[in-house]
């Protein structure tokens, strides 16, 4: 209960984060997506089931930014969440390498869902926009999941648990 406790903390955290202070490291219009790259972690640490109930509440608050899609972050964040931390038992994801690349495919994957379920964009805006920003978003989260994975992994050694 503890670490649920944690773990919704360290979401209301990272949204904050996101929806003030992430616009100011956009690249080329692409931002880091550190609401997901939080569920990505919790699924990785904590398990699927914990992973897609968080990823669907924290995916619901910010469907309240654009209410024209409401519910597809919920969607896509709980089914990346359900899809790490079920797929989490068949890989060793203590490296940071394994870490990174996880986070790049869920990543892509969540902005696969995204675009094809967005009334915003046209079916044949999907390849475009998984090119222009989908790539591009995968591999700046895991440039900033590297950096998080090195701070995790530095907090154990100096607290251990």
């Amino acid at each position: 209960m503890l670490t649920v406790l944690r773990h919704i903390l360290y979401l209301a955290l990272v949204f904050i984060l996101q929806t003030t202070w992430v616009r100011h490291l956009q690249i080329g219009g692409i931002q880091p997506d550190l609401v997901l790259l939080a569920v990505i972690f919790i699924a990785l640490l904590g398990g699927h089931v914990e992973a897609a109930l968080l990823g669907f509440a924290i995916g619901l608050c910010q469907d309240a930014y654009s209410p024209q899609d409401l519910g597809l972050n919920a969607l896509a964040k709980s089914l990346v969440g359900f899809g790490v931390g079920f797929g989490r038992g068949g890989i060793l994801a203590d490296t940071a390498q394994v870490q990174v690349a996880v986070v790049v495919v869920a990543v892509f994957a969540h902005d696969v869902i995204y675009y094809l379920g967005s009334g915003a964009a046209s079916m044949s805006d999907v390849p475009y926009l998984l090119m222009r920003f989908g790539i591009g978003r995968a591999l700046y989260t895991g440039v900033i999941a590297i950096f998080i994975a090195w701070l995790l992994r530095l907090r154990r050694q100096l607290i251990p648990t």
